[in-house]
C-alpha cells in the first residue's frame, strides 16, 4: 500500500478548520491520521507549510479574461450592464481566443488552489458549451447558464449546471416564476446577482421569494436583508474586490458574519481580478476589519470556510474537510 507522511505541517482539520500543528500520513489516497508533533520515522517535510481544504470560487465570469482591464475608466454599468463594453468584446473574438483566454483564466485558479469554480456563463446554450469545451482537467466548472430568452431555457437547462442570471430585470415576473420553477424541477442552480447597485436594494427579499440556491453580490442589503436570508437558509456569494474595483461599494461581510448568514466568496469577472482566492481573502478580511475593528480570529475561521467548506457543500462537490478518513 501507498503512504506517505506529511511532516512539520499546520491541517486546518474538520469542518470548522481546527489548527493541528503536527503531520499526517495518507495511505492509498484516503488519510489516515493526524497528529501533534512528530512522526517516527521518514516522512516529507512540508517546512511549517499548510494543508487545507481546496478553494471553491463561487462566482466566475472567466469568459471576460479576454478583455482584461477593459474597466479602467468606466463605471460598471458601461462595462457590464446590458449592451456594454464587456458583451461587445466578447461578441468580437473568435472562439479560438475565447477558448485560450478562458483556459488560461482556469489554469491560474489551479495554480493558486482553486479545484472548482461557479461561473455565470453568458451567449445562451452555446456560452454554457464554449467553457465545457474549454474544461481543465483538474478545476471543475459549475456552469450557470443564461439563456437568450424563455424559449431556450430548456436546452440551457440541458447543457448546464443551473442558471444564472445577471439581475431580476432580465425577465418579466412571470418569465422568472416560469425559470424558477423549470428549473427547480430539473434539480438544477438557481441564482441571481441581487443588490449589486443602490438602485437595486429591494432585490433581495424579490429574490427570495424564487428559492435560489444563492444569491450574488447583495453589495447594498442591509442587516434585515440579511436575517431573511438566514432565516431562508440561503447563502450569499459576495465578491469585494470586483465591486471595489467596478465602483459600485463594498459588501457588507460583517452583516453576514454578525446574522450568522451563510456566504462564500467569489472573484466575479475576470477582467477586472485574477481568480486568486488567497488575494480575494485578504481584501475580504480588510474589508471586514475596516467595518468591525474588533473582527478576531473568529471572523478570519468563517471566512476561510467561505472559500472552503461552505461552497463544498453548496455545490455538492465530491471533497471534502481535511479529516481522518477523509481523500
Amino acid at each position: 500500500m501507498a503512504k506517505q507522511v506529511l511532516s512539520n505541517v499546520t491541517i486546518l482539520e474538520g469542518e470548522e478548520l481546527e489548527l493541528t500543528r503536527g503531520y499526517l500520513v495518507v495511505r492509498d489516497g484516503s488519510i489516515e491520521k493526524i497528529s501533534e508533533g512528530s512522526p517516527s520515522g521518514r516522512a516529507i517535510d512540508l517546512k511549517g507549510g499548510f494543508i487545507l481544504p481546496p478553494f471553491v470560487n463561487a462566482h466566475t465570469h472567466v469568459a471576460d479574461s479576454v478583455a482584461k482591464e477593459l474597466y479602467l475608466g468606466r463605471t460598471q454599468p458601461r462595462v457590464v450592464g446590458p449592451g456594454g463594453e464587456k458583451f461587445r468584446a466578447l461578441g468580437s473574438r473568435s472562439r479560438s481566443e475565447l477558448l485560450a483566454s478562458i483556459r488560461a483564466t482556469l489554469q491560474d485558479m489551479f495554480r493558486t488552489g482553486t479545484l472548482a469554480h461557479c461561473d455565470f456563463r453568458e451567449g445562451g446554450a452555446k456560452g454554457v458549451e464554449l467553457l465545457r469545451e474549454a474544461s481543465h482537467k483538474a478545476v471543475k466548472s459549475i456552469i450557470m447558464g443564461r439563456p437568450f430568452a424563455l424559449e431556450e431555457l430548456n436546452i440551457v437547462l440541458k447543457k448546464s449546471d443551473g442558471i444564472g442570471l445577471p439581475s431580476l430585470d432580465a425577465f418579466d415576473e412571470g418569465g422568472l416564476r416560469s425559470i424558477a420553477d423549470q428549473t427547480k424541477r430539473a434539480k438544477k442552480f438557481l441564482s441571481f446577482h441581487v443588490a449589486e447597485l443602490t438602485s437595486a436594494r429591494d432585490e433581495v427579499e424579490r429574490a427570495l421569494e424564487l428559492r435560489p440556491s444563492f444569491i450574488v453580490h447583495a453589495t447594498h442589503a442591509n442587516e434585515e436583508d440579511f436575517v431573511s436570508v438566514q432565516k431562508n437558509g440561503v447563502p450569499v456569494v459576495f465578491c469585494p474586490r470586483a465591486n471595489s474595483l467596478l465602483g459600485v461599494g463594498v459588501p457588507p461581510i460583517h452583516l453576514a458574519l454578525a446574522t450568522n448568514a451563510r456566504f462564500c466568496i467569489g472573484t466575479d469577472n475576470a477582467m477586472v481580478c485574477q481568480p486568486n482566492m488567497f488575494e480575494e481573502l485578504s481584501f475580504a478580511w480588510a474589508c471586514i476589519r475596516r467595518a468591525d475593528p474588533a473582527a478576531g480570529g473568529e471572523e478570519a475561521r468563517k471566512l476561510l470556510k467561505a472559500a472552503t467548506i461552505e461552497p463544498l457543500k453548496l455545490f455538492n462537490l465530491p471533497w471534502g474537510p481535511i479529516e481522518e478518513g477523509g481523500s
